[in-house]
């Protein structure tokens, strides 16, 4: 028996004797905040997924389309390149009403987030902050994450 769970509250979102990736599907889940970690989810198509926080590290993962930034930004990445993690620490504080709120956090200051919402899901490393606009470009982006965490895209070179 398989089941896909939250994984802060441990609550099954759906379950049965299907793989993983078919439950997803079948079932059409919210998977915000599940836990994906390691499940086969090759040629899904996640479009429809709710998948705020989702777990998905470690996931043998195939997006049937070129993802964009928003689904990208909605997976919790888990702990990254100290590269990738400070070109998306530069694109929070690109957005974040207060940006000189990370020089002061980097320095042992309160966490940046006070009343706003993170846009990336990851591991920050305070250590590797360095002020500065973000580098890449969006689809430049889309492929490091997916080259670092082994995702694939079909019908791209990776």
């Amino acid at each position: 028996m398989n089941k896909i769970v939250n994984r802060f509250t441990d609550k099954i979102i759906c379950k049965g004797k299907e793989s993983v990736k078919e439950l997803a599907e079948k079932f059409r889940a919210n998977l915000s905040v599940a836990d994906l970690s390691r499940a086969n989810l090759s040629g899904v198509n996640l479009s429809w997924a709710g998948l705020y926080g989702a777990n998905l590290s470690g996931a043998n993962l195939e997006f049937s389309r070129f993802p964009s930034i928003g689904l990208l930004s909605s997976i919790y990445l888990g702990t990254i390149s100290d590269n990738l993690a400070l070109e998306l620490m530069r694109r929070d504080a690109d957005g974040h009403p207060y940006p000189e709120r990370f020089d002061e956090w980097a320095k042992g200051g309160d966490c940046p987030y006070q009343n706003e919402e993170r846009f990336w899901l990851f591991n920050e490393k305070k250590i590797v902050w360095k002020p500065g606009k973000p580098q890449m470009s969006d689809k430049d982006l889309i492929i490091a994450i997916c080259r670092e965490t082994g995702w694939k895209i079909r019908n791209y070179k990776i």
